[in-house]
This record gives structure tokens, C-alpha cells and sequence, in this order.
């Protein structure tokens, strides 16, 4: 649902309350779209999502503008000239014309000018280190950015509703793939299919590009349908008995779903697959438990990484302790992504917060993502995985260092078996986790 005019200036007294500003001048930028020569139209827009939260508008060119010494907000939003209006639909008028605000601006020559959005010169995001820190609350647009961010890491009543709608239309496409997904359809035929049904469930975009990989395709962490080739579609049929691997999710209201399931197409899994799955479902289920308030983040990816270790040791790849293979770099090898990120109005929401990435060398924490302490309010994603990826498998260097723990002849049967993923979206609150993906079902086998 789209916020209330109390609920949107509430987000804004605290954001301006976390800025501590008194006679700076401030613009937040939506930003404007972007094309190539010769398209005849523009990319598909989104506008900066501290601008979206704070105005619940998603019109290109809108502008906010807060001017500290009167603690007051000012909305700038576009109008169409006759000649625009022949080739495109007007936005809704909100606030002052846009055509207002250099006069705006003007009047406040005197203050100190602070821009932020789209088109602010964004400085690097320190690490997390007491330097950095100091260094870090100096720069005022870093400041003032991280002040917006933290005040959306905790969503409200509206956001909530609208990541529920967004699951909601990924629930509808999910269905459709294990009602219809079988050998012989191409993985573009999968994405289309199940595309559809999100839009036909009311929302008016997906997240994000759609991950369909099947079999080997799988190993690849951001793999598009387009294979090798982003002019043609991929045109790969899926075979009997393969790994299906769908990240995908609807969006709605600015707002991601963010989902993967992996399951097997026409056939019954062979045991590899099913022992897989079901570990890497344990570990989800394990760590989405541990989504409570007070627990590190980190705390919760390594308690991930130890239990897929200890699996990997049973079914005969690895040799070791499990609590060792995670700390030497072993288990990376497998699991070489975050267990998760937060979610909100951008797919891997907040990356921009300062002090909260620690630097790291160790490969299985070098993409942990912002460690932060769980706070009810939060949405995060929760998506282990186990992956058979040929660049690190097939590594001289990676052979030779872990030749001690890794039963490289087994694990060179299952060069080419892709990889498992299943992740939901999961709220946390003052109690027990909400998973709020939890509609759509987990099979292991389709088809």
C-alpha cells in the first residue's frame, strides 16, 4: 500500500533528525532515464530509492528539498509541455513544478548546498575499521547518505505490504513453473512462462533479471537466459533429470521479492541431487531460525557455511573438521556467495552503509555483504547454496593447496551438476521469523 502523507513525514523527521543539520540546504534527485541514440525510447526507470522513500513518488525528475533552518521539506515534481503530452503520459503532478526550483534555490544562495540521490558524487564506502569511521561521518554526503539508509533498514506497515504483494505475484509465477517446467522446454520458454504470471498477479515489473539455469547452466551464479550470446535467447532444453535453478521475483511498489528454488525436471533425483538438497534445505531452515534480533549477521553465514561443511564431509568430498574446512577457505570452494543480503526498495538493499563491511582475505567472507546486527523490522534474504563451479574446481592452484582436504577424484565425478540454491525472504520481529516467501513450495522434483 502506498504510504500515508503522516506516515511519509514521519520517515522525514527522522531522517532529518539523524542528520543534525542547521543551515545546510539539501536536494534528494529521483534521477531521469537513460537511452542509446536510435531506440526511440528510454531504459526502463527506476528512481533513487532514498528518493522513492521519502516521497513514495517513482516520476523521473522528482526532487526533494529540505532546508534545514526551517526544518522544512519541499516536493518538486515534473509538468509536461503540450508537445511531451503528444508522445507520453503525464506523471501525476505532485508538489511545486519542477521549473520552480532553481528560483527555489536561489533564495538559499548564502547556505551551504548538500546533493544526494541520483547524479551526488557518492565517495567510496569505507570499511569497517575506527579510521574509516571518523573519516567516513566527515564527508557530509556520506553523512547524510548513511542517515537515509538506516532509517530504511527497518521497514514500516506500507513497505511490508508491499514486499507481501511483490511475494504474492512471485508465488503465482513459481506455480506456474512447477505446473507446466518440463524436458524438452528451453529455459527461455521458463522464464517467459513464469514472467507472465507475475504481471498477470499485479506487478508491473520484475526485481530483477530472471535467473533460469538448467544443468551445468547452474554453476553460474548470475547466469542470464541469454547464454553467451545477449542478442539471442538461450535455446538449451532442459533434459530429463537435470538441476533447475529459478532466481526470480516480482516486484511491487518499488519493492523486491527475491526467491530461488532448485528442484529436478522428469525424473526422480539420483542420490548426489537429493543429498544436496536436503542439505542445503536444512541449512536454510536452520539459519532462517537464527534471523532473531541481536543475532551478527555474520554469526548466522558462518553457522551456514558449518553446516554445509559437515555435509560435504559425510557425503565423502571433503576430509576434516567442518569448523576448520570453514575457516581455511575449504567450504568456499562450494559455497562462495553471502547467505543472504537485506531487501527493500533495491534487490540487495543498503549496500551503502558505512562501518558495516568488514575487510576481509577470507574467501568464504569476502561477500558476507553488510554485517549488521538483526533488528526487528529487518528483511533479509536467506539462500545457501552448493555450487560445482569449473573456475575454482578446476584450479591448479586451488587443487594444490586443498589436496589435503578435498577428495578431488569424487568431486571431479560431479564437474558438470550445477548447483543447489533455495532461498526466501524472511522478516524479523520481536518473536519468531516470518518467512514471507513461505507460500511458495519447495519441491524436489517437477515434471
Amino acid at each position: 500500500m502506498k504510504p500515508t502523507d503522516e506516515a511519509l513525514a514521519e520517515r522525514r523527521a527522522r531522517v532529518a533528525k539523524r542528520w543534525e543539520l542547521t543551515d545546510e540546504v539539501v536536494l534528494l534527485r529521483a534521477g531521469e532515464p537513460s537511452s542509446w541514440s536510435g531506440t526511440d525510447q528510454h531504459f526502463a526507470f527506476l528512481p533513487h530509492p532514498d528518493v522513492a522513500y521519502l516521497t513514495a513518488v517513482g516520476s523521473p525528475g522528482t526532487t526533494l528539498a529540505f532546508d534545514a533552518a526551517a526544518d522544512e521539506w519541499e516536493l518538486f515534481g515534473p509538468r509536461f509541455t503540450p508537445e511531451r503530452l503528444v508522445w507520453e503520459q503525464p506523471p501525476t503532478p505532485v508538489g511545486r513544478p519542477l521549473d520552480e526550483l532553481d528560483e527555489w534555490l536561489a533564495q538559499r544562495s548564502d547556505r551551504t548546498l548538500i546533493e544526494l540521490g541520483a547524479g551526488a558524487t557518492m565517495p567510496e564506502v569505507p570499511p569497517a575499521t575506527d579510521s574509516n569511521e571518523e573519516k567516513a561521518s566527515a564527508d557530509p554526503v556520506l553523512r547524510l547518505s548513511a542517515a537515509v539508509a538506516l532509517e530504511r533498514m527497518t521497514k514500516d506497515d506500507a513497505e511490508l505490504d508491499d514486499i507481501r504483494r511483490a511475494a504474492a505475484a512471485s508465488t503465482a509465477g513459481f506455480e506456474w513453473v512447477y505446473a507446466n517446467a518440463a524436458p524438452g522446454m528451453t529455459e527461455r520458454e521458463i522464464q517467459v512462462g513464469m514472467e507472465a504470471q507475475f504481471y498477470a498477479a499485479g506487478a508491473p515489473r520484475v526485481a530483477y533479471d530472471s535467473i533460469v539455469a538448467s544443468g551445468s547452466h547452474g554453476a553460474y551464479l548470475h547466469y542470464v537466459y541469454a547464454g553467451d550470446d545477449p542478442l539471442r535467447p538461450a535455446t538449451r532444453a532442459v533434459e530429463a533429470g537435470d538441476l533447475l535453478l529459478i532466481d526470480a521475483g516480482a516486484q511491487f511498489g518499488g519493492y523486491a521479492s527475491d526467491v530461488t528454488r532448485t528442484m529436478v525436471v522428469g525424473a526422480d533425483p539420483t542420490d548426489e541431487q537429493r543429498f544436496l538438497w536436503d542439505l542445503v534445505l536444512s541449512a536454510q531452515q536452520q539459519t532462517i531460525d537464527m534471523c532473531r534480533p541481536g543475532n551478527v549477521w555474520r554469526d548466522v553465514h558462518l553457522a551456514a557455511a558449518r553446516i554445509l561443511g559437515a555435509g560435504l564431509v559425510e557425503m565423502g568430498l571433503l576430509r576434516g573438521d567442518p569448523a576448520e574446512l570453514v575457516t581455511e577457505g575449504v567450504v568456499a570452494l562450494f559455497f562462495p556467495h553471502g547467505l543472504g543480503h537485506l531487501l527493500g526498495l533495491s534487490v540487495h538493499d543498503i549496500t551503502s552503509v558505512p562501518y558495516s563491511r568488514e575487510p576481509s582475505d577470507d574467501p568464504l567472507l569476502a561477500k558476507l555483504g553488510p554485517n549488521r546486527v538483526l533488528e526487528p523490522g529487518m528483511v533479509t534474504t536467506v539462500e545457501p547454496g552448493i555450487y560445482f563451479i569449473d573456475a575454482l574446481l578446476g584450479d591448479p592452484a586451488r587443487r594444490e593447496k586443498f589436496a589435503e582436504n578435498v577428495v578431488w577424484e569424487r568431486v571431479d565425478e560431479l564437474r558438470g551438476f550445477g548447483g543447489i540454491r533455495i532461498e526466501d525472504d524472511v522478516l524479523v520481529t520481536d518473536g519468531d521469523p516470518e518467512v514471507l516467501t513461505a507460500a511458495i513450495a519447495k519441491p524436489l522434483r517437477i515434471g
